[in-house]
């Protein structure tokens, strides 16, 4: 599998176009180079009520507790996903960076 950003949500996009499947809600999160610095997942949210919000989740890898999480308003908006996703992934990438 080819990632073509530095932090990557694999299976974020499948997640999407399912209609925000609870069972595809999570995944693992990868580098560009193809190393994985955890899990992602989004939770407390209803697939059924798209109007209201949920958070995006990230646990660190060998991690049992969360490390990172960013809430979004409304789970059918692309801009309030967007923005909490964004915010996550400059969060994980930064605990990257001093890692290395």
């Amino acid at each position: 599998m080819q990632f073509i950003y530095p932090i990557n949500f694999v299976g974020h996009d499948e997640w999407m176009e399912s209609g925000y499947a609870l069972n595809l809600s999570s995944g693992d999160v990868i580098t560009r180079d193809g190393v994985v610095l955890g899990k992602w997942r989004v939770a407390a949210y209803n697939p059924e009520f798209d109007h209201e919000g949920g958070q995006y989740e990230f646990i660190a890898d060998g991690q049992d507790s969360i490390s990172f999480s960013e809430g979004f308003g409304v789970l059918d908006s692309r801009a309030n996903r967007g923005f909490a996703l964004s915010n996550l992934t400059r969060k994980i990438k930064q605990l990257y960076d001093a890692e290395h």
